[in-house]
């Protein structure tokens, strides 16, 4: 009987065979790419987190992270000899990737997330970032001690609050886009003021960086693709400024039409929006009069906005970041099938109508005569 007992709790005094100790793992929050000096290699930056008291060195007893930076010629082999300087390696933490807009220009993107989209461990979910700054740099910026691609990570909730800045890449979308039409658009990260900003985005075409948007140019493009989750528009009535923050959208319906080979593009969008701010010292809020023509001058705002993005992707760019091509795919099959594999071309030439319609429903408790 004794026996039988010491052979019942045999594994439970082993516990996990192959747990290890925190302190001998690396776990990897974010990581950048670059050029590297070497010829044919890229320069591979990992952050890893630092165990509360983990000291690395003595002039960085305060930080939460480490980086560490090994050039080889491909993104694998590089993982592999950081080993030589850290421990065991663990990705499935990873939050951000980020790479720097000079590697787009020799190595396609995707080649780029190659192996982190076939590593097990890799989630899918990790998000992807542009820079124009090289990458160390970035994520060697540690503002009041944070973790640099924590904080990176972080900013994106702010896309219920502006629409300044793009929805969320994550790495399987990335590669999905890469393998469908291969064109979207991704979120830049940059340093002003001594802090970490999203500003700007990257504009890729077959795995190639074509362009570079701003503040606006973004804006816009949420707008003409329907993912304006928040944010403001400014406007002005009556030679003052005013200003509308939007609520949620009501509606979106794109269709297509062709006439021939000739495609237009129809793009419907309704939202719910509040007067915010309004500078004009003679408003009445409580007339409905005065509350349309706040929705005329807010939509024509959008429209003109979302007017120079769409010159913008068919004379500059030349690519369909939008993502039309999806509802060309399903409305004209056969269309579609004809002429994917020169979208670019007929995205450039097509006619695309976009209509708004705002409706105030909110203006606060100021009203001007009331």
């Amino acid at each position: 009987m004794k026996r039988l007992w010491l052979i019942l709790l045999i594994p439970l005094l082993t516990g996990c065979w192959d747990s290890r100790n925190i302190e001998e793992l690396s776990l990897v929050v974010g990581m950048g790419i670059d050029n590297s000096k070497k010829k044919d290699e890229i320069k591979l930056t990992q952050q890893i987190l630092v165990p509360p008291g983990s000291s690395i060195q003595e002039n960085q007893a305060q930080l939460k992270y480490k980086n560490v930076t090994v050039s080889a010629k491909t993104l694998h082999e590089a993982i592999r000899d950081s080993l030589l300087i850290t421990n065991t390696v663990l990705t499935n933490h990873q939050r951000i990737l980020i790479i720097n807009e000079d590697v787009l220009k020799k190595v396609p993107m995707e080649a780029i997330i190659n192996q982190s989209i076939r590593d097990n461990n890799t989630r899918r979910s990790c998000l992807v970032y542009l820079t124009k700054r090289p990458t160390k740099e970035i994520l060697g910026l540690a503002d009041d001690g944070e973790i640099p691609s924590n904080v990176i990570y972080e900013l994106k909730d702010n896309v219920e609050r502006t629409n300044k800045i793009l929805p969320p890449l994550t790495m399987g979308k990335a590669s999905s886009s890469l393998q469908s039409d291969g064109s979207f658009a991704i979120q830049a990260v940059d340093i002003r003021g001594g802090k970490l900003i999203l500003e700007g985005a990257g504009v890729i075409n077959n795995s190639k960086l074509v362009g570079v948007m701003n503040e606006e140019d973004i804006a816009a493009l949420n707008w003409l693709n329907g993912k304006v989750k928040g944010g403001i528009i400014e406007a002005v009535q009556h030679g003052k400024p005013l200003s509308v923050e939007v609520i949620k959208r009501t509606r979106r319906k794109v269709t297509t039409e062709l006439n021939g080979d000739h495609l237009t593009i129809n793009v419907k969008v309704g939202y719910t929006v509040r007067l915010s701010e309004d500078w004009y010292g003679k408003e009445n809020s409580f007339e409905e009069a005065y509350l349309k023509e706040i929705e005329r001058i807010a939509e024509a705002e959008v429209k003109k906005d979302v007017k120079k993005i769409v010159y913008k992707l068919q004379h500059e760019y030349k690519t369909g970041v939008a993502g039309f091509y999806r509802y060309v795919e399903n409305q004209h099959p056969k269309f579609w099938e004809k002429n994917k594999q020169k979208w670019d071309e007929v995205f450039s030439k097509a006619d695309i109508n976009y209509d708004v319609d705002l409706r105030v429903i909110d203006f606060g408790s100021k009203g001007g005569i009331k």
